[in-house]
């Protein structure tokens, strides 16, 4: 069963793994494609405006020298730009362009590796009827934003899959402490069931012989089938309860405890133990059997953790049943745990750790109070505060 668990873990770890990262790519896919082209769309504008401007600046001082009738000299920008100047047979006159191949008829355009501003001018002059401003900037810009993207990127990926490892273990973990529980519930199951079941078998072997019939034998018999019984009753209630049709109807709840009390007689007796009953007519309008599992289960209870040769009291009175038992008694920390399904307050005692919780699921069914008062190392009462018809 472990090793199961372990293989189908890896195998809901891995595929959560894989849909998680893999929407999570999706989307940072999107996110960068998005940046990336409204990054790009910004580069290349910023590009174009240093263009413009390195074009009117060529174009102010070619006007300068031919209003100051001087030579003009061409002095290429600092920046990292080319001006190339060509005259009305698009030859070129001054030229820093790596690429002297332009297409005049477009005022701006891109190639894989340049951009280009192409700048008419009204009137030629020293010949100058073109200014073309050149740039591989947007180029050297989009390597970089998409190293910073691709960097960003692998980084995401990489926190969101020690994210999602870290979030499939923490959700995994509720699910394997269920299968944890119910693998110590199946142990437990076989080994409660072992006890009356082996002494059932060797009661009926003795029985082969008619005359040497013992009354303990038949005592064995009687204890063993009881034991069955109420595991059958608390594992038939966890595993149908959902579909279990509820029969309200008004009873005594008088003689309901004492039929229970009359079913753990012979138990009571053979764990050395007794029960003391003072009893108050209360009639009630419940659900019979599932009123009878509640008091089947806090008698087990009662009988399971009260020391040896030791009085159990039931009380009925008020409306209020009280199941009092003398033994090791319930610390503050383990009463916010007993009414849980499958906690035991001692793996030593047997059970399933589902008898609390099936009396907590009734009692919350019909608005029945439950209260528990415990002194270590003297005594546990349970009470139910029971509603009036």
């Amino acid at each position: 069963m472990d090793t199961f668990l372990i293989k189908e873990e890896k195998k809901a770890l891995i595929s959560f793994l894989v849909i998680y990262t893999f929407s999570a790519l999706v989307l940072i896919t999107i996110i960068a494609l998005l940046y990336y082209n409204r990054s790009i769309v910004e580069i290349e504008d910023q590009c174009s405006v240093q263009m413009r401007n390195a074009s009117l600046m060529s174009e102010k001082e070619l006007m300068r020298a031919q209003m100051n009738h001087t030579v003009f000299k061409f002095v290429p920008p600092k920046e990292n730009l080319r001006i190339g100047l060509f005259d009305i047979n698009r030859k070129a006159l001054f030229s820093n362009l790596k690429d002297n191949n332009i297409l005049f008829s477009k005022n701006a355009y891109k190639n894989n590796k340049h951009q280009y501003h192409v700048h008419q001018l009204e009137k030629p002059i020293f010949q100058v009827s073109y200014i073309v401003a050149e740039t591989d900037e947007s180029q050297k810009q989009r390597i970089k934003l998409l190293t910073l993207i691709y960097s960003v990127s692998f980084a995401s990926i990489v926190f969101i899959l020690f994210v999602g490892y870290l979030l499939s273990k923490i959700l995994l973990k509720p699910t394997k402490d269920r299968i944890e529980k119910l693998n110590h519930f199946i142990r437990d199951s076989s080994h409660e069931l072992n006890t009356p079941v082996s002494a059932l078998m060797m009661s009926t072997s003795v029985l082969r012989n008619p005359k040497k019939i013992n009354p303990r034998v038949l005592n064995h018999i009687s204890v063993s089938a009881k034991l069955i019984s109420q595991i059958y009753n608390t594992l038939s209630f966890v595993a149908f309860n959902d579909i279990d049709e509820k029969f309200d109807e008004k009873f005594d709840l008088k003689n309901l405890v004492e039929q229970s009390v009359r079913f753990f007689d012979e138990i009571v007796k053979s764990k050395g133990k007794t029960i003391k009953c003072s009893l108050q007519s209360t009639p009630v309008f419940l659900d019979k059997n599932r009123m009878q599992k509640v008091i089947n289960n806090l008698l087990s209870n009662a009988l399971k953790y009260s020391f040896t040769k030791t009085q159990i009291e039931v009380i009925l009175k008020d409306y209020t049943l009280c199941i009092i038992n003398k033994g090791e008694g319930i610390s503050k920390e383990d009463k916010k745990m007993i009414f849980k399904r499958f906690e035991r307050k001692s793996k030593s005692e047997g059970g399933f750790g589902i008898g609390l919780d099936i009396v907590q699921s009734v009692c919350k069914e019909y608005n029945i109070e439950i209260k528990v008062e415990s002194i270590l190392n003297q005594k546990t009462t349970f009470f139910l505060m029971l509603p009036k018809p």
